[in-house]
C-alpha cells in the first residue's frame, strides 16, 4: 500500500516485488505560502518505481527502492522564449533492511517496524541539456533544474520507522523516514550559475553548486475493505515530505530549496489472490518554502495533480498448506 509499507508479514525466503508509476504535473511555483503569479514554470513527469523485499526470517527482510525516471521536464520562459529540459534515467538506489520489534506469530494484527538503509549515488547528479543563459543567449549544455536531477551525487543513511492495527472494521497504518546526507554539497553546477551571462564564477561559492540536503518524509492513515466486495479495500491518508534548512551529519552548503508540501492521499486497491493492484491520488493541501541558510528566501515548485498505479506480488516461500475437507 503506498503511504503504508511494503508487507506487512514475510515469509522465510519468500519475495515480495512492488512496482508503481507515478506521474506529477504542475503550473505553480510557491515563495513562502504564495503561488507566484509572474511564473512561466511548467514542470512534471513520470517515474518507475520498483521496490523489492526478502523474508532472511518472519521478523528480519532485506529491502531495496529503485526508482527511474522515464521521462521528466522542466520549461521556463527565457527572453519571450520557452525552453525546455527533458530528463531520463536512473535515479538514487536504496537498500537496507527491516526488523519487526514484536513476534509477528505472536502479533498478527499489530506491529512496528524499523531500518536502516544506504542511498547509493546511482542516479546522474549532473545531467546537462542545451540551455541558454538568463538573458536568452548563448545556448550551451548546462545543468538542469535541481528539482530534475534524477540523483543527489551523495551517500545517504535512511532510518524508517512503520507500524500497523488491525481492528474488526478497518486498520490503522503509520511510517515515517529521515534521509541523512553524508555530503553538504556534489560537483554539480546551480542552474542560477550555469545560466549567469557573468559565469559561475559571479555566484557566492557557498550557492554556486547544488547542496545534497537531509530529507524526510511522514505518513499516515486508516484502510478499509469494501462491504460485499472483500477483494477491494479503501484507504485515506495523509503526507509530510520535506527538505530541512542545515543537514545533520555533515556542514550545510550550496543551493538548496528548504521546504515541505503536505498531501491527502485517496487510494483503492484489489486483492487478485496473485497479485495487488492499487491506484492512489494524491492531493497537495498546504505548501510552504522557506529561508536557506544564507537567510535567502527561495522559491520552489509543488506537484498540481499527480497519480500513482502500481502492483504487487509475493514469491516463493513456504506458504500454508490448507486443512483438510472433513
Amino acid at each position: 500500500m503506498r503511504g503504508g509499507m511494503i508487507g506487512p508479514y514475510l515469509q522465510k525466503g519468500e519475495f515480495q516485488v512492488n512496482g508503481y508509476w507515478g506521474r506529477f504535473a504542475t503550473d505553480e511555483t510557491f515563495r513562502g505560502y504564495d503561488v507566484i503569479s509572474t511564473s512561466s514554470v511548467w514542470e512534471g513527469g513520470d517515474t518507475l518505481n520498483l521496490q523489492g523485499a526478502y523474508g532472511l526470517t518472519r521478523r528480519i527482510n532485506l529491502t531495496a527502492d529503485v526508482p527511474y525516471v522515464l521521462w521528466s521536464y522542466w520549461s521556463n520562459i527565457v527572453a519571450s522564449t520557452r525552453y525546455y529540459q527533458h530528463v531520463h534515467g536512473f535515479g538514487d538506489a536504496v537498500i537496507g533492511g527491516r526488523m519487526w520489534l514484536l513476534n509477528p506469530q505472536k502479533n498478527p494484527k499489530q506491529n512496528l517496524g524499523v531500518g536502516p538503509g544506504l542511498r547509493l549515488p546511482t542516479g546522474e547528479s549532473n545531467y546537462q541539456v542545451p540551455y541558454p543563459d538568463s538573458k536568452g543567449n548563448n545556448i550551451i549544455n548546462r545543468p538542469v533544474y535541481p528539482a530534475v536531477q534524477p540523483g543527489s551525487g551523495a551517500l545517504g543513511i535512511r532510518l524508517s520507522a512503520q507500524g500497523f492495527r488491525s481492528f474488526k472494521r478497518f486498520s490503522i497504518y503509520g511510517s515515517g523516514l529521515y534521509l541523512f546526507s553524508l555530503r553538504k554539497q556534489n560537483d554539480t553546477i546551480a542552474f542560477g550559475a550555469a545560466t549567469n551571462p557573468a559565469g559561475p564564477i559571479a555566484v557566492a561559492e557557498n550557492v554556486r553548486y547544488l547542496s545534497t540536503p537531509d530529507s524526510y518524509q511522514f505518513s499516515g492513515g486508516v484502510s478499509t475493505s469494501v462491504p460485499h466486495l472483500k477483494r477491494f479495500s479503501l484507504s485515506i491518508g495523509s503526507q509530510v515530505a520535506g527538505v530541512p534548512v542545515y543537514n545533520v551529519m555533515t556542514g550545510t552548503s550550496g543551493y538548496r530549496q528548504p521546504g515541505y508540501m503536505v498531501s491527502l492521499i485517496p487510494g483503492v486497491a484489489w486483492d487478485a489472490g496473485f497479485a495487488t493492484y492499487y491506484i492512489s491520488i494524491p492531493i497537495r493541501m498546504h505548501q510552504y518554502v522557506g529561508l536557506d541558510f544564507t537567510n535567502t528566501q527561495r522559491a520552489a515548485d509543488f506537484a498540481k495533480t499527480s497519480l500513482q498505479v502500481g502492483v504487487q506480488f509475493n514469491l516463493g516461500g513456504k506458504k500454508k498448506k490448507p486443512e483438510p475437507k472433513k
